[in-house]
C-alpha cells in the first residue's frame, strides 16, 4: 500500500524536484549523455553515491541518499571542470541551483521539526480531556478505531508527500 501511494505521489507531482536534479548536472553531461564521457560521468556519479551509502551503512553512520546524490553530482561537476582544459575550476556546477538545493535541504527539516512541535502543543492544548491519545494501549489491545484511522490517513499522507518530493530523484537522473 505504501509503495503504491509513494508511486502515486511521484506520478502526480509537478516534477520540480526532478528538474532541480537535472539542473545540478554539468551541461556537458546533459548534452553528451550518449557519449563515452557522458556514460563515465553518470557511472561515476552513481557508483560514488552507492559506495558512500554502503560505507555509511556498514559503519552505522546516519546518511541521506538525497544528500549523497547531490554531493556526487557536485563532485562530478567539479571533476569535469578540473579535467576540461578550457574551463575554470567549478564551471561545471550550477552554483545558483546548488545554493537553492542546500537551502532546501537545511531548512526543510527545521521547518518540519518546528511545525510538528507546534502541532503537538496545539493538540495537547485542545485535547486535554482525552488522555488515551497520549498513552500507549495496554498489552495487546489495539488503539481506538478513530486513532487507527487517523494513523492510516497521516501515514498515507506522508507516503504521498515522500513520493512527490524525494521519489523524484530517480526521475531527475532518468530525464
Amino acid at each position: 500500500m505504501v509503495r503504491r501511494v509513494n508511486l502515486i505521489g511521484v506520478l502526480s507531482s509537478t516534477g520540480a524536484v526532478a528538474f532541480s536534479i537535472v539542473a545540478l548536472l554539468p551541461v556537458e553531461l546533459v548534452i553528451n549523455v550518449g557519449s563515452g564521457a557522458g556514460f563515465a560521468m553518470v557511472f561515476a556519479l552513481l557508483i560514488s553515491a552507492i559506495l558512500w551509502n554502503l560505507g555509511t551503512w556498514y559503519l552505522g553512520l546516519p546518511a541521506s541518499s538525497s544528500h549523497t546524490l547531490i554531493g556526487s553530482i557536485v563532485g562530478v561537476g567539479l571533476m569535469n571542470s578540473l579535467m576540461s582544459p578550457n574551463s575554470a575550476f567549478g564551471d561545471g556546477v550550477n552554483w545558483v541551483k546548488v545554493e537553492d538545493t542546500v537551502k532546501a535541504l537545511v531548512f526543510s527539516p527545521l521547518i518540519g521539526f518546528i511545525a510538528a512541535g507546534l502541532l503537538l502543543l496545539v493538540f495537547k492544548a485542545f485535547l486535554k480531556g482525552k488522555p488515551e491519545l497520549f498513552a500507549a494501549p495496554e498489552g495487546n489491545k489495539p488503539p481506538p478505531w478513530w486513532i487507527r484511522i487517523l494513523l492510516i490517513l497521516t501515514c498515507t499522507g506522508v507516503s504521498f508527500a515522500h513520493g512527490s518530493n524525494d521519489g523524484q530523484k530517480a526521475w531527475g537522473l532518468l530525464c
